[in-house]
């Protein structure tokens, strides 16, 4: 029911200012919300960590469809690694996505190294009969897309390893140790990933940080969250873990069936003390030690590992879920609360953008299909709301006649409702059921590396991020770039905001309040500073739906 004043202020009216300040805080909370901006096994030894010591390089190029680096043949660390098919930014001249980088000298630089190793530990006192990071491999063969390289140690036991890329983003690691010394070895598989990451750089709307399928369940750690914990623990038979950004990931994933202890923390800084601001980049592990391996006098043993290093493509994901029987592996997207529209909503954009080559019109087509879908509801609603318009006076009639009677004002509306066959709740539902649609095609959007810096037309460059124009130099008119506090409004929110504008006019006043009314002619600007900073895609989405609701409501009359 509508809120009414009475003529002789026993009903206290409400503030504008305070009512003002209240809707506005809904809209800054959602923008902060939704706008673009989160021990091992006592028998075994821990992972060394010695991150100021500089590592000695020999390295092997090689390159891939997807991927491009160079793998470094003493201590087999994998420490180079760029994506061939991905630039950071929409420009020309952009360099292609890093998702691992050697850093030869932090001192001379914030930023710091991000690599893959794997490798084996063991309890016994004699380090040497174990590959290290000093450990000088020999290159017995190399293809394009395939290199094996052995070691032997003092007591005649050979480590082989084999690392095959292929066409998408997987690597398998295949591992055997041949032990022809004259004594039994007892060794325990490691593998870890050390990343760095700016803690300068913006939160995203989506998961960034440690990601793992553990524990039969997904485990989520922001970057914060790892440093305030410090040391995170998980033990486990099968799963997956590393560190993934909104588009990319970098994640190891362990020999399946065997048993294995998982372990997440930020590196400890061991930099010289200065008079420069400390570095913003911090180092963060993920890494785990599997069950001890036993292996007899010419005994030889097998370990597979996989890392999974690239763009996070829904489709080739599946496709290594099964292939490689790695469990929910789909998982490490995040489609967020709306998990059940977000996948099937990014499949049809998909499908879409096949058919029209351009993902501004696979929007556009998407809308008008939810429009659609939902067409009986609006057709509905919009009749009651013209219906509404028609019993105005007869409204006003009752409210300025049972002022002073609130009980008797409320039954005389809702006879009143009766007999005219409205529901005064009806013009309602649309908007309800708008909502899941909307956080889910969000996620979609900034989730999905389908849609990153996938252009519209004239300045909409890339969809997944706001509109790049301000009013506030006539869009790019004027030679200067606006002061940062001023809202960015741009060409599409303020389009946005007319169709809202014009649609609100088309409706009618269901309140007599002027507080609420004054409240109502302000959503549309309000609506407008809130969408200006969301991807241009769903300010696309939101524009076309207030047209074709303009348009039907338009018809109904």
């Amino acid at each position: 029911m509508e809120k009414n004043i009475t003529p002789n202020n026993q009903l206290k009216k409400p503030s504008f200012f305070k009512t003002f300040l209240y809707v506005f805080s809904i809209f800054l909370i959602l923008q902060m919300l939704f706008g673009k901006k989160e021990n091992t096994s006592s028998t075994t030894q821990a992972i060394q960590i010695n991150e100021t010591e500089q590592i000695e390089r020999n390295l092997i190029p090689f390159e891939t469809k997807s991927l491009k680096g160079n793998f470094n043949t003493i201590g087999l660390r994998l420490d180079d690694i760029i994506l061939t098919q991905y630039k950071q930014t929409i420009q020309k001249d952009s360099p292609n996505v890093e998702l691992l980088k050697y850093i030869e000298d932090s001192t001379k630089t914030e930023e710091k190294s991000s690599y893959i190793e794997l490798g084996f530990l063991t309890n016994t006192t004699d380090k040497d009969i174990i590959p290290n990071n000093k450990t000088k491999w020999n290159i017995e063969n190399k293809t394009n897309n395939s290199i094996t390289l052995s070691w032997t140690n003092k007591d005649k036991v050979k480590f082989i390893r084999n690392l095959s890329f292929d066409e998408n983003y997987m690597l398998t690691i295949n591992e055997k140790v041949i032990n022809n010394s004259n004594k039994d070895l007892n060794i325990f598989p490691y593998g870890r990933i050390v990343y760095a990451h700016n803690t300068l750089t913006p939160p995203t709307s989506s998961h960034t940080g440690f990601t793992g399928f553990l524990n039969k369940s997904l485990e989520e750690y922001n970057y914060a969250k790892i440093s305030k914990e410090k040391n995170k623990d998980f033990n486990n038979t099968n799963g997956w873990f590393g560190f993934t950004s909104d588009y990319f990931m970098t994640i190891l994933i362990p020999e399946q069936n065997s048993n294995f202890n998982a372990r997440i923390l930020q590196l400890g800084t061991n930099e010289l003390p200065n008079i420069k601001t400390p570095s913003p980049y911090k180092q963060y592990q993920a890494d785990y030690v599997s069950d001890e391996i036993q292996l007899k006098k010419g005994e030889t043993k097998e370990i597979t590992t996989h890392v999974y290093i690239g763009a996070k493509q829904s489709n080739i994901i599946a496709q290594y879920e099964k292939e490689f029987s790695i469990p929910k592996f789909e998982l490490v997207i995040d489609y967020g609360y709306f998990y059940i529209l977000s996948k099937p909503f990014t499949q049809i954009l998909k499908w879409f953008y096949a058919i029209t080559g351009n993902f501004g019109i696979a929007i556009i087509l998407f809308t008008i299909l939810i429009r659609a879908l939902l067409f009986p509801i609006a057709q509905k609603s919009f009749k009651s709301m013209e219906k509404m318009k028609k019993i105005q006076p007869e409204m006003k009639r009752i409210q300025t006649l049972y002022a002073n009677d609130k009980q008797r004002m409320n039954i005389e509306l809702a006879m009143l409702y009766k007999r005219s066959g409205i529901n005064p709740l009806s013009g309602c539902l649309p908007l309800l059921l708008q909502i899941p649609v909307f956080f889910a095609l969000y996620k979609s959007l900034v989730i999905s590396i389908e849609m990153r810096q996938a252009p519209f037309f004239g300045w909409i460059k890339d969809l997944s991020v706001a509109d790049p124009t301000s009013i506030f130099n006539l869009f790019g008119l004027l030679p200067y770039e606006p002061y940062s506090w001023l809202p960015h409004l741009g060409i599409l929110p303020i389009i946005m905001g007319l169709t809202m504008y014009i649609q609100q006019m088309m409706q009618p006043n269901m309140s007599l309040d002027p507080t609420q009314a004054k409240i109502m002619k302000f959503l549309p600007i309000l609506f407008t500073i809130m969408f200006a900073g969301l991807p241009s895609g769903l300010v696309l989405y939101w524009s076309v739906n207030n047209i074709l609701s303009i348009i039907q409501q338009r018809f109904i009359k």
